[in-house]
C-alpha cells in the first residue's frame, strides 16, 4: 500500500521525481505550475489532434471502402453485360438482315463496315443500359 502510494504521488507530482534542487515552496509550485501546463497542453493540443487524426483515418478508410465496393459493382455490372450480350447474340441478328439485302447494298456496307459499327453501337448501348442500373 505505501509503495503504491508513493508510486501514485511521483506520478501525480512530477516534482517529487525532479532531479534538480527545488528552492523551498516556490520551486514546488513552480513544478506543479509545470505539471499543470502539460496536463492543459493535452487536454488542449494532445486530445484534439488524437480526435483530428482519427477522423482523417476515419474518412480515408471510408473513401477506400467505397471505391471497393464501386470496384465490385462495375465488375459485376460488366458479367452482367457480357452476359446478356451473349445471350441476345447480336452478330446473328445482323447477319440475318444482311442475307435479306439485295448484293449491291450488302457490298457497300460491308466495305465501309456498317454492320461492325452497328454491332458496336448496339453493344455500347447495351452496356450503357447496364451500367446505368449500377
Amino acid at each position: 500500500m505505501k509503495i503504491s502510494l508513493f508510486l501514485l504521488m511521483l506520478v501525480l507530482f512530477p516534482s517529487f521525481a525532479h532531479a534538480g534542487i527545488i528552492d523551498g515552496i516556490s520551486g514546488f509550485f513552480s513544478a506543479l505550475l509545470g505539471y499543470v501546463e502539460s496536463f492543459w497542453e493535452f487536454l488542449t493540443v494532445g486530445i484534439p489532434t488524437i480526435i483530428g487524426d482519427f477522423f482523417v483515418w476515419l474518412s480515408s478508410y471510408l473513401l477506400y471502402l467505397k471505391f471497393t465496393f464501386l470496384l465490385s459493382g462495375l465488375e459485376f455490372a460488366h458479367s452482367v453485360a457480357t452476359t446478356f450480350l451473349n445471350m441476345i447474340n447480336i452478330s446473328e441478328a445482323i447477319n440475318v438482315a444482311i442475307n435479306s439485302l439485295p448484293q449491291d447494298f450488302k457490298q457497300i456496307a460491308i466495305d465501309i463496315r456498317f454492320f461492325d459499327a452497328l454491332t458496336l453501337v448496339i453493344e455500347a448501348w447495351i452496356t450503357k443500359m447496364v451500367y446505368s442500373g449500377f
